[in-house]
């Protein structure tokens, strides 16, 4: 009698054991359910322009369900207009970990870390974006400023150049170049960047007024 009572209690425990693991699971599924009510809010107000609202829907989505990366990215973009610069560092390198294979995340934190300084590791991450989307005119455009500014100027021109060749109608790239060129004093050639620059409707006449006669 002994022995059976102990497998009834073993059989016991064992069904209350899977009755609490069917409760967690259901409690995690709510709280994903709930964590994407709050992450689809905090987009909606964030395309409003709403961006300390945002910040409360993404704060309350992370504490949902933090496993999600596109949570943690967005609430970078918005502590990043919110000047919370380095709270967006933050978030984007979590971004990073959970998904390591979103360029943007890397461009974005690029940009941030750059702010601070271009040794920071900003080039590195403008490597990555770029090893995953090689396709995306802006990344190079970017790397090559974070270039200028480590005075790797001949670096710069080749990534603006990689630019122009992706979208020959952005008139920014052209001006970057443009000014690179005018630091190596080739001055006929930023000339002819700085006029193309202003022909796609950027505002060149400053680089014009230095290097075209």
């Amino acid at each position: 009698m002994k022995n059976l009572l102990l497998l009834i209690l073993f059989i016991t425990t064992q069904i209350t054991i899977a009755q609490s693991n069917e409760a967690l699971k259901g409690n995690i599924e709510t709280d994903s359910i709930t964590a994407r009510y709050h992450y689809d809010k905090g987009v909606d107000k964030m395309n409003s322009e709403e961006y300390e609202g945002a910040l409360i829907e993404f704060d309350k989505a992370i504490a949902l369900n933090s496993d999600v990366a596109a949570y943690y990215h967005n609430r970078a973009y918005v502590k990043d207009y919110l000047e919370d610069i380095m709270g967006a560092i933050e978030d984007y390198t979590i971004a990073i970990m959970l998904d390591p294979y979103k360029a943007n995340a890397y461009n974005n934190r690029a940009i941030l870390k750059s702010h601070f300084s271009a040794n920071m590791g900003a080039l590195q991450d403008l490597d990555r974006a770029i090893i995953l989307r090689p396709d995306d005119a802006g990344y190079y455009n970017n790397r090559g400023v974070v270039k200028q500014e480590l005075e790797d100027i001949v670096g710069a021109i080749e990534d603006y150049t990689k630019a122009i060749e992706l979208d020959p109608n952005d008139g920014l790239y052209y001006n970057n170049r443009g000014f690179c060129k005018q630091l190596l004093k080739d001055f006929d050639s930023a000339c002819m960047d700085a006029k193309e620059s202003e022909r796609l409707g950027y505002d060149a006449q400053e680089l014009i007024e230095d290097v075209c006669d």
